[in-house]
């Protein structure tokens, strides 16, 4: 019995836990720099970047079942868009 609470109150914190990371991207501001984005939502899964333009892709759990991947674009180190992959035509 107490082995099955264990277990329903794991999943029940990891669900919660999930389903609010998505919401970290709310954080996120124009005008931000890299590191200050980095401090806010954490490290990016991957980056990428073509001349000046520098994306940060992060991947969130949202309503606590599915993932969403968001992107943070930063031009001449400073945060210019930020979303969901297709957000805002950013072309990404």
């Amino acid at each position: 019995m107490i082995h099955r609470i264990v277990i329903l109150l794991v999943a029940t914190a990891f669900l919660f836990g999930c389903a609010a990371s998505s919401k970290r991207m709310n954080k996120v501001n124009l005008g931000m720099t890299r590191s200050e984005v980095i401090k806010t939502i954490g490290n990016p899964k991957s980056t990428s970047a073509n001349e000046d333009i520098e994306y940060l892709r992060y991947k969130f759990m949202t309503d606590g079942l599915f993932t969403a991947e968001y992107y943070v674009r930063l031009q001449e180190g400073k945060v210019n868009a930020y979303g969901r992959v297709g957000d805002f035509g950013l072309g990404y």
